[in-house]
């Protein structure tokens, strides 16, 4: 039994579909959601993610990108200097996809390889849980009442990361896809998978050309511009 755990796709196709050239042998797909925003294909996500019957929790910006679609900005009217990747989005996507956002649960387990898991988007801001008090804590007021949960799955903060809590507790973030922090110029995708028991977290180069370049004909409004030329741009 192979899984492949995903999370924040943030509307990159490319690396997607990098990803699964690699991992097309698969037999279940996890995501702790942040589909869209930051990115230039949320519609191509969001189906990709329909096809592939890709279990997914909700992230905060896949509940945004929604709430901006529902406030009804039209892109293409806002004026410049106002204009966030939010908005594009949203302008991309119809009513059928913001559903499907807004329907995602925020948290929910499986048992894998006769492991109970428990996935979600993020555990408290930025924050990392660091005892297996916090971990029960967290367990009790996120998830359904179950048998105890052994592992954890979370993402939000793209560092991609395996962290023990003790020998049968753990939780674990599969990174990002699309792109890291300010602190991190790597711009390789990031994602998990546990095969038969085993995990591992691969990383993969894909053509972040491609999407630097498609990002230079989009006009947002200059802080978001250079956050997007600093996560799919040239290094120095």
């Amino acid at each position: 039994m192979k899984a492949l755990i995903l999370s924040d796709l943030h509307s990159n196709i490319v690396a997607l579909e990098t990803i699964w050239a690699r991992e097309h042998d698969s037999d279940i797909i996890y995501c702790t959601g942040d589909l869209v925003d930051y990115g230039l294909y949320p519609k191509e996500v969001l189906d990709w993610v329909r096809t592939h019957q890709v279990i997914c929790t909700q992230g905060n910006h896949d509940r945004y990108v929604a709430l901006i679609y529902r406030s009804a900005p039209v892109f293409d009217t806002l004026p410049v200097t106002e204009r966030a990747w939010a908005h594009y989005n949203a302008n991309l996507l119809d009513e059928t996809d913001i559903q499907f956002l807004e329907q995602l649960p925020v948290a929910l387990t499986f048992d894998l390889d006769g492991l109970a898991y428990g996935l979600t988007h993020l555990y408290r801001d930025y924050d990392e849980i660091r005892s297996s008090h916090a971990f029960i804590q967290f367990c009790a007021t996120t998830f359904p009442p179950v048998n105890p949960l052994e592992r954890l799955i979370l993402g939000h903060t793209h560092r991609q990361c395996i962290h023990y809590l003790s020998n049968t507790t753990l939780w674990m973030n599969p990174g990002s896809i699309s792109y890291r922090r300010q602190d991190d110029p790597d711009q390789t995708a990031h994602y998990m998978t546990i095969t038969d028991g085993v995990i591992a977290l691969p990383r993969v180069a894909y053509d972040v050309g491609k999407v630097y370049d498609a990002v230079q004909q989009v006009q947002v409004k200059e802080t978001e511009a250079k956050v997007a030329n600093w996560f799919f741009g040239p290094r120095e």
